[in-house]
């Protein structure tokens, strides 16, 4: 296998693809090799080719029109919400979206412990 990467200097970038890829057919190698080194500009996207993905974790990606994808992500997060356009928004869905991101007014909560209580009644439930 030396001998043919030792060659493929000298041929054009189709015929190394081509030479590298029935190379690693021959050798019936699964995984593709790392094909243009001298060439940053060429890539691809592919998934791992791994029964077991490690230190990634799966995750719901949802889009703000509420479509949603299942991701493998790095950290261990359910649910990611990619944020929303606000400039192609109208002005009724603006006012309802800032409003929902304004803090909620809590309640106040006032004790009454001038409360009544007749014990006769509850005597039948105690013990004796």
């Amino acid at each position: 296998m030396a001998a043919s990467f030792s060659r493929l200097k000298s041929q054009s970038l189709l015929q190394r693809l081509k030479c590298i890829t029935t190379t690693c057919a021959q050798e019936k190698q699964t995984s593709m090799i790392n094909i243009i080194r001298d060439n940053s500009n060429a890539t691809s996207i592919t998934r791992p080719h791994r029964f077991a993905y490690p230190r990634t974790y799966p995750t719901i990606l949802v889009f703000p029109d509420g479509s949603t994808i299942n991701i493998r992500y790095h950290e261990p997060r359910s649910i990611i919400k990619l944020p929303v356009d606000m400039s192609a928004l109208t002005e009724a869905e603006k006012k309802r979206i800032l409003a929902l991101r304004k803090p909620k007014q809590k309640l106040e909560v006032i004790e009454d412990l001038s409360v009544d209580v007749n014990f006769n009644e509850y005597s039948k439930f105690f013990k004796k």
